[in-house]
């Protein structure tokens, strides 16, 4: 395989090795970029992970308290890496400078909407994640340990709504089956982790429930949680994050849109369909959003009802295809 082949000279050539996780960053790029840091500790060389902030708790809960990431570095590295990432926008600003500067870069992702901006680039689009396109790139390449594979599990999981969208298929749960054999308790973990909910994110679910409207025949369905929410369910914004994953379960609805105030007028917006003939990713690119087909995210700033009314023109659209 030309690029693995590629990617291991550069390693085993490198003194300084730098990996780029995307903005906004979810399971899948972080658990990737840590993921990919344990591949090449395996090569015999040491790495940094970059990313634009700490990881929300939500993610945190899966790495060990000693993990360290950088954010920005006045050093030139030998080698970039870039994992889950479409295009070279959806690195932090200070990730784009120090990528850029690297002497050899490379970019592992799945998304359909994949730019090719590194040197050499290896894309699987449609997987369901990137997690498990490392994992059929180096599989018989490294040893699988329990970390890895815990890491592996986590972004796939989290990337392909539980396996439940089309992305996850007969490969998807081979490579699966071969992590448990390294974490046979991680569903267990996973419980503790997103199954078991405070009070605090029973009332901000509560309230978000209250909020859901629906338009075009039922088929669009939108919550919206403002800053006055959280602080008074003393939650935060990752606490409602799987909120839209309700709203798409509702029979009929086809596009389901959860709006969360980040900042006054700044909202961050997820979207999630089941249908294989609608690609939400469409909608979000219309607002220099991205994702997949089936997730996608975005952020829009200004009046909510100005915000709203163009993520259901652009919704309504996307269900007339």
């Amino acid at each position: 395989m030309r690029f693995l082949a590629e990617f291991q000279r550069a390693i085993k050539k490198a003194k300084t090795i730098a990996i780029f996780t995307h903005k906004n960053s979810d399971h899948d790029t972080i658990c990737s970029g840590l993921a990919l840091q344990n591949i090449i500790k395996q090569m015999g060389k040491d790495s940094v992970v970059f990313v634009d902030k700490k990881p929300n708790q939500g993610i945190m809960k899966f790495v060990p308290e000693n993990t360290e990431f950088e954010t920005t570095s006045e050093k030139t590295f030998d080698v970039g890496i870039s994992v889950d990432c479409a295009q070279l926008k959806m690195l932090s600003d200070e990730s784009i400078k120090v990528f850029s500067g690297c002497a050899k870069t490379f970019n592992i992702d799945h998304h359909q909407d994949n730019g090719k901006f590194a040197q050499s680039n290896w894309v699987k689009k449609g997987w369901t994640s990137c997690c498990e396109v490392l994992y059929w790139l180096f599989n018989k390449k490294i040893k699988m340990n329990t970390q890895l594979a815990e890491w592996l599990y986590t972004g796939i999981y989290m990337d392909c709504g539980s396996f439940t969208y089309s992305s996850a298929n007969a490969k998807t749960h081979r490579c699966i089956s071969e992590m448990m054999r390294y974490c046979p308790d991680i569903n267990k973990k996973f419980f503790i982790c997103f199954g078991i909910a405070g009070q605090e994110n029973f009332e901000i679910t509560q309230r978000a429930f209250k909020s859901v409207q629906f338009f075009y025949n039922k088929q669009i369905a939108v919550s919206v949680l403002k800053k006055q929410d959280f602080e008074e369910s003393k939650c935060n914004r990752d606490d409602g994050k799987f909120i839209v994953s309700y709203l798409q379960n509702i029979a009929g609805v086809k596009v389901a849109i959860s709006v969360s105030e980040d900042k006054t007028n700044e909202w961050r917006i997820s979207l999630r369909t089941h249908y294989d003939n609608v690609d939400v990713s469409k909608i979000a690119h219309h607002f220099n959003g991205g994702g997949h087909c089936q997730a996608s995210g975005l952020t829009l700033k200004g009046e909510l009802g100005k915000a709203l009314n163009a993520l259901i023109c652009e919704s309504k659209k996307e269900l007339r295809k």
